[in-house]
């Protein structure tokens, strides 16, 4: 069976493996998932630019500790459920999405340990006030 055919399945932890190599996409179609964490692994490549469209139900997502690149698309704001958003010890590139600010519920947003960029004003916070339960970043 394949991993993507799982579509009621709410929480998928690949973290404590062994896991190498690209991210399965198929894991990307799995609309019923409120919680995926393959933190701490070696996998590479991007993530999908419609992520938010084809994981609405996402809560928590954990892909810190890879080496997973490329950009975070603004449309990464319309996942409206999300609570903690881990991307740290990537190698994501480009700017931060001003969109992130547009989490309402996010508690938990850890970026650190990538090849961000961002204007010297740092905007990127002042983007993040309606983010009212943010607790850590």
């Amino acid at each position: 069976m394949e991993l993507g055919n799982l579509n009621k399945l709410q929480v998928l932890r690949l973290n404590g493996n062994d896991f190498t190599g690209s991210v399965p996409e198929s894991i990307f179609n799995m609309s019923a998932l409120q919680m995926i964490d393959f933190g701490l692994k070696k996998f590479s490549g991007t993530l999908p630019s419609d992520l938010d469209l084809r994981m609405p139900n996402l809560e928590v997502f954990i892909c810190g500790g890879n080496n997973l690149s490329g950009f975070i698309s603004d449309s990464i704001s319309n996942s409206s459920r999300l609570r903690m958003f881990e991307l740290s010890f990537n190698s994501f590139t480009g700017p931060i999405p001003k969109s992130l600010g547009n989490f309402e519920y996010l508690e938990i947003l850890n970026l650190e340990m990538n090849n961000f960029i961002s204007d010297s004003s740092l905007s990127f916070l002042t983007s993040l006030t309606k983010c009212r339960k943010l607790r850590v970043l």
